[in-house]
């Protein structure tokens, strides 16, 4: 059996890191194998990968909503949508297109993306899996925090550092979580943008 590369991200790192400490903080065992380790590691990353993914709507919410819907939901005002620092700057086009090839009215924003990632899918050599993998591991990685900091305020509530240390804990893996996602949805647009022109250039000539 061999590991993908988002198998190690997101199961074994995370979960050996987490099953390693509650093995030391609340069972005091001193002496654990290695093979212990990454045996128990990777059953509770995997756990942990499979409660992000449970959790992914409230993570969701927390940052806006779905990134893939803010991108192809144009403002008046700038010629941008996304955040400040990941822009996407044709979201009119790619409705256009997505619109016609999925047809869908452009409101459906679900829709919409679902068939551009059917289409990015497809590609060979882009970096459309790299990105999902990232944008994954960064969600299991803020589930783990939001988990671990409700575990360690009802132990050390009446620490107050460790308010201070959550709260940037917090934060941090929130706004990693926030960007991998706009990241993410970005490449998703791009790779179908970019696989859409060349078929029209193919078309023309």
């Amino acid at each position: 059996m061999s590991f993908k590369y988002y198998d190690l991200l997101s199961n074994l790192t995370v979960g050996v890191v987490v099953f390693y400490a509650v093995l030391k903080l609340y069972f005091c065992v001193e002496d654990i194998s290695e093979l212990v380790i990454l045996a128990g590691g990777y059953v509770t990353g995997y756990f942990l990968n499979a409660i992000s993914g449970f959790m992914e709507p409230f993570l969701q919410w927390t940052i806006g909503g779905k990134p893939s819907d803010h991108l192809l939901s144009p403002i008046r005002e700038i010629d941008w949508t996304g955040i400040k620092k990941v822009k996407f700057y044709y979201a009119d086009e790619a409705i256009e297109l997505l619109t016609i090839d999925a047809k869908a009215d452009s409101s459906d924003k679900g829709k919409l993306f679902d068939y551009a990632k059917h289409r990015a899918i497809l590609c060979k050599d882009c970096r459309v899996p790299d990105f999902n993998n990232h944008y994954s591991l960064s969600r299991v990685i803020f589930a783990t925090v939001i988990l671990g900091v409700v575990v360690a305020e009802i132990e050390y509530y009446d620490v107050w550092y460790s308010w201070l240390i959550s709260a940037v804990a917090l934060f941090l893996a929130w706004n990693r979580f926030r960007e991998r996602g706009y990241y993410y949805a970005r490449e998703v647009l791009n790779e179908y943008l970019k696989s859409k022109r060349i078929a029209i250039s193919h078309d023309k000539n």
